[in-house]
């Protein structure tokens, strides 16, 4: 569950602060790296992710937990545009 920090948690379960795409949240879910990009609806065969400025990866998704206070960004690449010669 991703909630708004200030949001009352619709359970006891406990959870951390985080700053996901640079808004506050008070995430309550297993805290490895997977868990929060499934909770998000995001693609990890896509997408790359950021945690304190760093990029993990891919193979590293499920065995990094995050902590109190991490920063986390989801990136994707995108190709595209046209070369003119």
């Amino acid at each position: 569950m991703l909630s708004l920090k200030n949001e009352t948690a619709k359970d006891n379960k406990p959870g951390i602060n985080l700053e996901v795409q640079g808004k506050k949240v008070y995430y309550q879910g297993p805290a490895d790296v997977r868990s929060l990009l499934d909770s998000q609806g995001e693609n990890g065969l896509y997408a790359n992710v950021r945690i304190n400025g760093s990029v993990l990866e891919r193979r590293d998704f499920e065995n990094v937990l995050l902590k109190e206070g991490d920063s986390v960004e989801f990136l994707y690449f995108m190709g595209g545009g046209t070369c003119s010669i």
